[in-house]
């Protein structure tokens, strides 16, 4: 979980993967601070929180054993102390005394936080009903897996409460990022007694969800979801997740204009306000090996060779840099920095015209007619893609037609596997390597169906051990690469801008994560 956390000023700050903004809403009140959410939270439940502003919400709403610091670094949460066996394998947490859950609007509630919410928070995540997104991070936990598959009863797995204020956890082999996983939502308390009386709406209404983090749920709206604390030291005191609702505005003036207190803009533009820049998308050439001509790897990898030989594409170098992988810098596996480690990615491939020579065996001059390069509209590469496009003919002999569509339309049809080659955005939307490598499945980006492939996926949720399961993923990328589905063309460069005055806020663009626990505004 340690990546791309950076030290701005004095502040602190790690937070949210979001998508473009087109606005905010004004917040109340000096300490207040307002976050553009492309949907509004719909679910509050901490052990299945996924979507993007769900989980930002539960981050914020919930508290857990540990919380990431500025470095990226666990700290005392709600735990005031833990110890870990010599073996790496026994996790012993201390609760702080008195701990107790909150309703709306901050009222007081008979349910204490105690070591067996923590039990019971993570008996959920391996039931098999739940269905938690959290999961595959707890794979080292003992009986876990074998709950997940219903093998076991939830009960049973290594998670137990030694008294009231004692959790301990039991490992079947270390994990060397166990502690920091700890502070997902997942890992944060459920109380069974009011999980129960809830009739299975648990975190959905406000009547239904409970507090034991720093800030409470205030309001929770069409319009929004508001979430306040007490005013102690000049933090901010109120989380503001609305939806825009004016006329569209850039990101500086958005803030400027005090309509939101950060933002995310992935445009050139020069600005006074303070920004951190970071890339969460490859833009890649993909190839739909389900067409018939390009299910023939060695056709494939001859593109992939011939366009390698393109000079210099012509793109808006402040927004668009050289990839260094289909993985994008910054992402980590567990306590390891995935690009650091996976290294260069990039396969030799040999000579293009010879594997072209190859694939004429068996690709005919009409399984060749039809090819077209997808490309949407606003992406600003199409003069890139017109340039490789003349290697290959020159190259190969092979020249396809270019279709430049609108994003909506873009979308639909890669959605849909509606094109031949295209020229595409790969988002990692969750911080996940996994996840970003899982979404090129069979039903998934180039369609790929590959037993080895999907065999190395699950390897890799399954290895406790963060080096182990980043030479898996790996693998996969490389794999993806070698067989000619995917060419990583641009890193393509985003910003976080920050209103002034504001310092502390925790922002990891791989995420998600926005965390105002320690966040003020001067």
């Amino acid at each position: 979980m340690k990546r791309f956390l950076v030290r701005l000023t004095a502040a602190v700050l790690a937070a949210a993967l979001l998508l473009p903004l087109a606005g905010c809403t004004q917040g109340s009140g000096v300490n207040s601070f307002t976050w553009f959410v492309e949907e509004l939270p719909t679910n509050l439940d901490p052990q299945v929180a996924s979507a993007v502003s769900d989980v930002i919400a539960c981050t914020n709403l919930c508290g857990g054993l540990v919380r990431l610091d500025a470095e990226g670094d666990p700290q005392n949460d709600l735990c005031e102390s833990w110890s870990v066996s010599s073996d790496g394998l026994v996790y012993t947490f201390r609760l702080k005394e008195g701990l107790t859950y909150k309703a709306t609007r901050g009222e007081a509630t008979s349910y204490a936080i105690t070591a067996e919410d923590f039990v019971y928070a993570f008996q959920r995540i391996f039931s098999p009903e739940t269905r938690s997104p959290y999961a595959v991070e707890f794979s080292a936990i003992q009986g876990g897996s074998a709950a997940l598959a219903g093998l076991a009863d939830p009960s049973d797995i290594g998670v137990e409460a030694a008294d009231s204020l004692t959790v301990v956890f039991t490992l079947t082999e270390p994990d060397d990022n166990f502690v920091n996983k700890l502070a997902l939502p997942g890992a944060m308390p459920c109380d069974e007694e009011f999980f129960l009386s809830t009739g299975g709406s648990y975190g959905l209404t406000s009547d239904t969800t409970l507090s034991s983090g720093s800030f409470y749920l205030y309001n929770w709206t069409s319009g929004g979801l508001f979430l306040r604390r007490d005013v102690s030291g000049g933090l901010i005191d109120s989380l503001r997740l609305v939806q825009n609702t004016g006329p569209v505005q850039s990101a500086q003036d958005l803030i400027l204009n005090e309509r939101c207190t950060a933002a995310l803009d992935d445009t050139s533009t020069p600005t006074s306000l303070r920004s951190v820049r970071y890339s969460d998308t490859t833009w890649c050439m993909l190839f739909n090996s389900q067409h018939p001509a390009l299910s023939n790897t060695l056709l494939r990898q001859a593109l992939v060779s011939a366009a390698r030989q393109a000079a210099s594409l012509t793109v808006d170098t402040s927004i668009y840099q050289p990839a260094s992988g289909l993985v994008p810098e910054g992402l980590s596996v567990g306590s390891v920095d995935y690009r650091q480690t996976a290294g260069d990615p990039a396969p030799d491939l040999g000579n293009a015209y010879v594997l072209y020579r190859g694939a004429r065996q068996t690709v005919t001059s009409s399984d060749l007619m039809g090819i077209t390069i997808l490309v949407p509209e606003s992406a600003g590469l199409t003069q890139a893609v017109e340039s490789i496009n003349s290697v290959w003919q020159r190259e190969l002999s092979l020249f396809f037609s270019i279709e430049e569509v609108p994003d909506e339309t873009f979308d639909a049809r890669m959605a849909d596997g509606e094109y031949t080659i295209a020229i595409a955005p790969v988002t990692c939307t969750d911080g996940s390597v996994y996840t970003l490598l899982r979404s090129f499945g069979p039903d998934g980006l180039c369609r790929y169906d590959d037993v080895g492939y999907e065999t190395l996926l699950t390897q890799s949720t399954t290895a406790a051990n963060s080096t182990v399961r980043c030479q898996l993923l790996a693998q996969c990328e490389r794999q993806l690469l070698a067989e000619g589905l995917v060419l990583p063309l641009f890193a393509q460069q985003k910003r976080l801008l920050l209103a002034d005055g504001v310092e502390g806020l925790v922002f990891d663009p791989y995420g998600p994560v926005l965390d105002l626990t320690w966040t003020v505004k001067n």
